[in-house]
């Protein structure tokens, strides 16, 4: 193994795939820094160009817009309370407060400290882990991997919004949208509707750039939005501009105990960076000797949830290249990637591609390097870019749809599927439904169709081969207990909600 890491270091130390990293970080910081523009929309929009490079600089490129992306949140949550993604609520709760106080240098360089050891620590941990537990999924079978995705669609549950149901609905239209053309299984042609440019079904990427990028434009555009808000990067002392290396080192229990939990939650299906973000801030409140600081400027209330929020991008790719199931609307953009390339997450990957995967391996560990020193190179450049314009900033999202939209094919049906999208997304998004949930069941389904129809010819047609099966019967236990304890969680938020706002 650590052959294989070595030799993927030095494969992705070329220029190509460092440059890829720091462009990916370029843009993830600067998405992430302004409100109401996310890092999933910048994979969206860059994902098109993955489809002319080499894969060791596409997805090391997405993966540094991913990681860079939830960094780049806290930049406006600190400067003007406004988090730029909702991990970083947790960090305007402290960092505000500070940057009121002059304090706003010590507070930018304490996020991005937090969010580079938590990035580190779980890149680590996909690679120690990955490579050992794909070598387990490979006794997964046709009915066993039945019965995982099953399991996987409960992320639904934890990623649908203030409704269970709308989400439900969400992956069942998004599996149903997936059937759409020439079944492999079949080869019965299915909701083409006589149109030909629907035989080969809907294009992943024209899709998830309108169901991501258009409906935040249109949302921003009908709201007429032009105010910006200022904050200066000023410091009435020397060591109010950064963090000291005592502030650091009293930091590091709380930043390895809020990694633990990123890393955690990360790995888990549907549970994503933002309650790994609130449950880190709340360990760090109550295990603080000084908890009344928090709400005022509290140095480890910013580590904390940085920590945890960023812990979670490398565990989060764990279930995606051992099992093939994205965890999230993130990891199944990314999985859309791999496959754009040819390239299939799941067990045999780290066979058939093991050059590959090691050298995207090495790539997070270069990105952890290039993270904090493009990020603290540019912290009043990433404070400008924050109080750009909303007009200037959606002028060029819609922009870049488009032009990404229509470069994989250079047709103009994916400009249409782009619109539809669009359109379709803003409604989802103003009836409370999950873009998440619908891009998830988009990319599983025709997995989880697949293994279906596999399934029923190894057992004639026989129900009780996920039965028989350890494995299936299992997984098929442990969905029906997520399932349980989303809906019991479900019934709490209220009380959580409330206790949120009385923490605010």
């Amino acid at each position: 193994m650590f052959t294989d890491i070595l030799n993927g270091l030095i494969s992705v130390c070329a220029p190509g795939p460092v440059l890829g990293i720091a462009g990916g970080i370029l843009v993830g910081i600067a998405f992430g820094a302004i409100p109401g523009i996310s890092g999933i929309m910048g994979i969206a929009i860059l994902l098109p160009l993955t489809f002319y490079v080499d894969p060791l600089i596409g997805i090391p490129m997405l993966l540094g817009i991913y990681k860079a992306g939830i960094f780049g949140g806290s930049i406006s949550a600190i400067l003007l309370n406004t988090p730029g993604a909702p991990p970083a609520i947790c960090t305007s709760m402290e960092g505000y407060p500070l940057a009121r106080q002059g304090k706003a240098g010590k507070a930018l360089h304490t996020a991005l400290s937090a969010s580079v050891f938590g990035d580190t620590f779980s890149n680590l941990l996909l690679i120690f882990v990955a490579a050992p537990l794909s070598l387990f999924t490979l006794k997964i079978g046709s009915a066993e991997q039945f019965s995982l995705i099953i399991l996987a669609l409960t992320v639904v549950g934890s990623i649908s919004g203030p409704s269970l149901i709308k989400g439900i609905i969400s992956c069942c239209l998004g599996i149903l949208v997936s059937t759409i053309g020439i079944s492999e299984s079949t080869g019965a042609t299915r909701f083409t509707f006589g149109m030909q440019d629907l035989a080969s079904g809907l294009s992943l990427i024209p899709m998830v750039i309108g169901l991501l990028c258009l409906p935040e434009v249109i949302h921003q555009v009908s709201l007429g939005l032009r105010k910006t808000m200022r904050m200066t990067l000023r410091a009435a002392h020397p060591d109010d501009d950064h963090m000291t290396w005592a502030e650091f080192k009293a930091c590091i229990p709380i930043m390895l105990r809020s990694s633990l939990i990123g890393s955690f939650l990360g790995a888990m299906p549907g549970i994503g960076a933002t309650p790994a973000a609130f449950m880190s801030y709340s360990e760090a409140r109550r295990t603080s000797r000084h908890p009344e600081k928090f709400g005022h400027g509290a140095i480890d209330g910013i580590a904390a949830p940085e920590a945890g929020n960023n812990a979670t991008t490398g565990s989060a790719m764990i279930p995606m290249l051992t099992l093939g199931i994205p965890g999230d609307d993130v990891t199944a953009v990314l999985m859309g990637a791999f496959i754009i390339q040819g390239i299939t997450p799941g067990p045999m990957i780290f066979q058939e591609h093991a050059q590959l995967v090691y050298g995207i391996f090495g790539g997070l560990l270069i990105c952890d390097v290039l993270l904090y020193f493009i990020a603290k190179a540019g912290f009043r450049i990433w404070a400008r870019l924050s109080r750009l314009p909303k007009y200037v900033i959606f002028s060029a999202v819609t922009v870049f749809s488009f032009v990404g939209a229509y470069s994989i094919n250079q047709s103009m049906f994916d400009i249409m599927t782009l619109i539809l999208f669009g359109i379709i997304g803003y409604f989802v998004r103003r009836w409370h439904y999950s873009a998440g949930a619908f891009i998830i069941g988009f990319v599983l389904g025709p997995i989880w169709e697949r293994a279906f129809d596999q399934s029923m010819v190894l057992s004639d047609g026989s129900f009780m081969i996920f039965i028989e099966s350890p494995i299936s019967a299992v997984l098929l236990a442990l969905a029906l207990f997520s399932g349980i304890c989303i809906a019991m969680t479900r019934r709490r938020q209220p009380r959580l909600a409330a206790a949120a706002g009385s923490v605010e």
